[in-house]
């Protein structure tokens, strides 16, 4: 066993250098082929995994070939630092032949190597038996090499395995307390961040030939994710990792809605059904789950998602997009629906405090205040649908209705969070007072609020004369 270790080791080195592979490519899949291993992490001896291992067991190497001193034996108290290795190996091969830097005589070793590892066993239904594995670390580099593999044939235009598709679909089907349902959200999310990143001509195909196969499973999931009654699962850590793993890949799905040309209804969900994520700001979670959710929400109004993904300068936003502007000026709706049903009274903002630097040091007392990342949030999501609504509605009475009711939600939301001067001085300053830490923010909300006056005194001199001094003030504002 030490003499295998020994050889991937030296394999390791010689790919991390980008090195021209000089031997047979069966040799060093037979290295990079893992055995079997069962949930803890032994490796499995039965007829039914032992024919899983493809080239493992189909040829051995000449030891003298890659300078070893006798045929590699797997021990139990090795397989876990073996397993480990053989996946990081594969990784840095598969991050070498994407490489513009790598030579290309060594990228090509390389792309054969990893094309035999794929047709020579099936080597995916072995990453993903990892993913239950008991050992989180195993289970982690299991998901980071699939990622990496599928990523590579979405590229190289191989045909992914039905086992790998069929296992999403397995365990997409309906929300479960496994970790099966996390890695597999988490690889599809690095896959498709991956393809986004992408600076080649063909992201938006590659993207439209992956979605293709996850399109209604994607739906069939945010619907059971989002029907789940919080306080009758047993483990509710587990709800919550599914459900920051599947916002991140909501958000690229979005993102890719906004910035390629791409329709796809899984891309729609959220605003065909938004009353689901905006349920969760209800659910007894954690508050930096709700604050990712509405963080969330807010990009989505304000057509921002992804925009972190893309390399160099800004991305450009698609053609205008009749479908997109719908969209949006439903999710507008419900988040105000939301909203007119008392969400802001039941959010609570209480934050932490911090310092730069980490914790707060012993002995140092500190004030606990709000959370001002919730507090921007929430107040920018409000404003923003409030003016998507406004741009999209005839009614000068209906407008002055809506202006006076929410806009008495928001400021009594954030009333107890501000000084009480602000709110007697002048009935808008809480504008700059809840923006003044964050100028993107603060820019978007002062466009809101420019857009929600313009269309107020467009309106008629009627409409201006009736809406009141504190919401005329709040608009010049």
């Amino acid at each position: 066993m030490r003499d295998f270790f020994e050889v991937l080791e030296q394999l390791y080195k010689k790919v991390l250098l980008g090195a021209t592979l000089a031997n047979d490519n069966q040799d060093y899949v037979f290295y990079l082929n893992p055995a079997f291993s069962d949930p803890a992490g032994s490796p499995v001896t039965s007829p039914e995994c032992s024919s899983t291992l493809g080239a493992q067991g189909d040829r051995q190497p000449s030891p003298a070939s890659l300078s070893i001193s006798a045929a590699p034996v797997c021990l139990k108290s090795d397989a876990r630092e073996v397993t480990l290795l053989q996946l990081t190996v594969i990784r840095v091969m598969l991050t070498k032949i994407l490489s513009a830097e790598t030579e290309f005589h060594a990228k090509e070793k390389y792309r054969e190597i990893i094309q035999v590892l794929l047709m020579s066993s099936d080597f995916d239904s072995k990453l993903t038996c990892m993913f239950q594995n008991s050992d989180k670390l195993l289970s982690h580099m299991a998901a980071k090499c699939l990622a990496s593999l599928l990523y590579f044939q979405l590229k190289e235009k191989i045909t992914l395995s039905n086992s790998w598709i069929a296992f999403c679909q397995k365990n997409l089907s309906e929300y479960s307390e496994s970790d099966k349902v996390v890695y597999c959200l988490w690889t599809l999310t690095v896959v498709i961040k991956e393809i986004f990143k992408n600076t080649c001509s063909q992201k938006t195909e590659i993207l439209k030939q992956f979605l293709t196969l996850f399109d209604s499973i994607f739906e069939v999931f945010y619907n059971s994710l989002f029907s789940q009654h919080f306080e009758n699962l047993q483990e509710t850590s587990k709800l919550v990792n599914s459900l920051i793993c599947f916002l991140e890949l909501l958000e690229l799905l979005v993102a890719a809605r906004i910035h390629l040309d791409l329709h796809f209804t899984c891309q729609r969900i959220l605003f065909l059904k938004p009353s689901g994520v905006l349920n969760v700001i209800t659910w007894p979670v954690e508050a930096f789950v709700k604050r990712k959710v509405i963080v969330f929400l807010k990009k989505c109004l304000l057509w921002k998602v992804g925009e972190d993904l893309c390399r160099g300068a800004a991305p450009a936003l698609t053609p205008p997009n009749c479908l997109l502007d719908v969209d949006t000026l439903a999710l507008a709706g419900a988040v105000l629906q939301a909203v007119d049903l008392g969400l802001l009274r039941t959010l609570s903002v209480q934050g932490k405090p911090s310092c730069f630097g980490g914790e707060v040091q012993p002995g140092c007392e500190q004030r606990p205040g709000p959370d001002h990342v919730i507090l921007r949030a929430a107040s920018l999501l409000l404003v923003k649908s409030l003016e998507i609504k406004f741009q999209n509605c005839a009614s000068a009475k209906e407008m002055k209705v809506d202006l006076q009711r929410f806009m008495s939600e928001l400021l009594t939301f954030l009333k107890p969070h501000l000084e009480p001067s602000v709110l007697l001085h002048n009935p808008c300053e809480w504008l700059s007072r809840v923006f003044i830490e964050q100028d993107d923010d603060m820019l978007e909300a002062a466009k809101a609020s420019m857009g929600i006056y313009v269309k107020l005194t467009s309106s008629g001199p009627g409409l201006r004369q009736g809406t009141g001094s504190a919401s005329l003030s709040y608009s010049r504002e």
